[in-house]
């Protein structure tokens, strides 16, 4: 008797091949930013700091659903997700921006 895989088997290889660059990708950035602003705290003042904080809470969000992709069974790829992961990255660039102007 020959075992069949579970359809549901490549799906599962399919979503974390999908999130894992997303997950590395989301650890990439949110490491430095998050060590930046607990180290680089009191040389600045409250407008930086604050923005500091809503990017760090926005990269983790957006780990949170990249790890999402992973972890969740769907029967198709998540588009809304990556997007939403895409989104979170061009987010935190714009915040980025901001914040380096001030």
């Amino acid at each position: 008797m020959v075992r069949r895989p579970s359809p549901s088997a490549g799906t599962a290889l399919l979503r974390w091949k999908l999130a894992t660059p997303l997950i590395g990708l989301g650890l990439l950035v949110a490491a430095p930013a998050v060590f930046g602003t607990v180290t680089w705290w009191s040389s600045y003042g409250v407008e930086y700091r604050v923005l500091s904080v809503v990017i760090c809470l926005a990269l983790t969000a957006q780990l949170a659903v990249a790890v999402s992709i992973g972890v969740r069974a769907s029967r198709d790829v998540p588009w809304m997700r990556v997007g939403l992961v895409i989104l979170g990255i061009l987010l935190t660039c714009g915040l980025a921006r901001i914040r380096h102007e001030l």
